[in-house]
């Protein structure tokens, strides 16, 4: 009998792990989606210090975010400057009920960077997000009131076993009735919260409940903040059938042997009959057939695992279809990505007496980066923009400048007129909500001119030839004009300036990215190192090539195999002196 109720615990404690497992991961996997599409709003304020027409547009589409609000740090304070809303006021009324609790929340994701209440003892989940501008001078804390009814249901409406979420100091989150708001230390023995508040992922245990009542209990963190879910079933519950099975024993064994026979021939009957039932319908799911359910008919243990097997097969068939989703959108990424790349030209080059080289990595499948060069007339002209943040809206940004100067290359115009019109392009395809800074410039085949026109892109950098090795004082930023954005206004006039490129002068085009390539520590590199890192690979005036491949070793040494935070594109083109 001891064995046969170690066999019970184990099932129990396995179907309740693997069900405090996959509530951990769908309650991770919805949390990260939320702060997934609310990521564009942040960045949308953050860069025009107000919510624009974008950041309404993505909120509305979202029907269970009800609140997005943007509390700036003033002086030590955070104050609310910008509020998106579906219910008007309804941001005053959260506050407002919340009282005083909410400067502490406020204080506590200025310090954890990230907090996580249900404090309203309904559906609604209240994230804090601390964010920091790109230099980190200034931090915003984002609050964003979510409803996740589906989830609080399935807390809910669990009757086999009692599932909590707890937070890091034993609040419930969600849980069965009257117990959303309470302490966990309330229900279960103290010391439990110890394991469950440690880095373990994941564990199970038997504790003894506050009224004394032994409880199997298993938890798992869910991997977002400090949330955890864990599970209780009474062990006298659990082991019902255990009990059942020694009352009926003593009778029948009081009766006739024969009986005794008998009857437990009908008893184990019943009971291989749900667990022949549980088995085939694993081997169903080992197939691959997630919509298979088993028909749960009694109480005990084995009917608690059955309808636990039911709940895993549906998560498992939901997770399912969304990695076939995610699957498709990847696979559609990658195709468009691998249309941008036709957007980029060949990465050497020789036109006339210029040698070209260039690189180019994006941040995500598709990036708002581009470059390029091309021959018009007597004249070379040399582009490169950056479209606002990264991934597919940008790079169709790219694309509609790509189509543009396909246009503009036939015809015989400066820098600046060129700019106009790329910019009247540019607006007409964004109307100004998405934006691209821009340098192009024109090399003159007679007479050595450089001609250039900057749309407040990062200026390039002359690095001319000198006696000895390159030094910081040969590096001259090409910053003589600065215009709007493309895309900012239809009608913006741009101005021109030029040089003179004398035979070994070589210029170093790039975008913002690079200063900002960060190591797994999140350290950015830094305007300081990539002014020596440009310095150390041209110290001896290299071909292009080899300057483009040493500078990029340089960052890649900082970035040790990090992921870009935005998109890296350079290129190089010196004069070679001849034809």
């Amino acid at each position: 009998m001891r064995i046969f109720e170690d066999d019970k615990i184990a099932y129990v404690f396995d179907s309740t792990s693997s069900m405090s497992g996959t509530m951990a991961t769908q309650i991770k996997t919805q949390l990260n989606g939320v702060l997934s599409t609310t990521k564009p709003i942040f960045q949308d304020y953050l860069s025009q210090q107000k919510f624009t027409s974008v950041g309404n547009s993505i909120f509305e589409n979202e029907y269970n975010i009800e609140t997005v609000a943007a509390f700036k740090d003033v002086n030590g304070n955070y104050q609310r400057d910008a509020t998106l809303e579906k219910v008007q006021q309804g941001t005053d009324q959260t506050i407002g009920t919340l009282g005083g609790r909410f400067q502490t929340y406020l204080r506590e994701a200025d310090t954890q960077g990230r907090v996580v209440k249900v404090p309203f003892n309904d559906d609604r989940v209240l994230i804090l997000e601390k964010v920091s501008n790109e230099t980190k001078t200034r931090n915003t804390i984002f609050l964003v009131v979510v409803k996740m009814s589906e989830s609080a249901e399935m807390f809910r409406a669990i009757s086999s076993q009692k599932m909590y979420l707890i937070s890091g100091d034993g609040t419930v989150l969600f849980g069965p009735e009257n117990t959303t708001g309470q302490k966990l230390q309330a229900i279960v023995d103290p010391s439990f919260l110890k394991d469950a508040g440690s880095k373990v992922a994941q564990g199970a245990e038997t504790v003894k409940a506050t009224d004394g009542t032994e409880l199997l209990v298993s938890f798992a963190k869910a991997g977002f903040g400090d949330l955890t879910v864990v599970t209780t079933v009474e062990k006298a519950k659990a082991l019902g059938a255990v009990q059942i099975l020694i009352r009926k024993s003593l009778i029948f064994f009081g009766i006739l042997i024969s009986l005794t026979v008998i009857i437990s021939l009908f008893a184990s009957s019943g009971l291989t009959h749900a667990l022949t039932d549980l088995f085939a319908a694993t081997k169903k799911v080992s197939e691959g057939d997630f919509n298979i359910r088993v028909k749960v008919d009694s109480n005990d243990e084995v009917g608690s695992l059955a309808d636990n097997f039911n709940i895993m097969a549906a998560e498992v068939s939901r997770l399912m279809e969304q990695t076939a989703e995610k699957a498709r959108m990847e696979s559609e990424l990658q195709t468009a990505k691998t249309v941008q790349e036709t957007l980029f030209p060949e990465a050497r080059a020789k036109i006339g007496p210029l040698s070209i080289a260039g690189y180019y990595e994006p941040a995500s499948e598709c990036g708002g980066d581009w470059w390029h060069y091309c021959q018009i007339g007597n004249k070379i002209f040399l582009w490169i923009g950056d479209a606002t943040g990264h991934g597919a809206p940008a790079a169709l940004i790219t694309s509609a400048a790509k189509s543009a100067s396909t246009i503009i290359e036939k015809l015989d115009i400066s820098p600046a007129k060129a700019l106009e019109l790329l910019n009247r392009s540019i607006y007409d395809v964004s109307r100004g909500r998405i934006m691209m800074t821009f340098f192009l410039a024109s090399f003159d085949l007679d007479t050595g001119e450089l001609i250039y026109c900057n749309a407040s892109h990062e200026a390039p950098f002359l690095m001319k030839k000198g006696d000895g090795p390159l030094k910081k004082k040969d590096l001259i930023p090409l910053n003589e004009v600065n215009n709007p954005r493309l895309g900012q206004a239809r009608d913006s006039v741009y101005e021109e300036t030029s040089i003179k490129l004398d035979a070994g002068d070589a210029v170093f085009f790039y975008t913002d990215g690079i200063p900002d390539i960060q190591n797994p520590g999140k350290e950015a590199w830094g305007e300081r190192e990539f002014i020596k890192a440009l310095i150390a690979a041209n110290k001896d005036y290299p071909s292009v090539g080899d300057s483009v491949d040493k500078f990029a070793v340089s960052f890649q040494d900082h970035r040790q195999g990090a992921p870009l935070v935005d998109d890296v594109t350079f290129f190089v083109v010196k004069h070679e002196g001849t034809v």
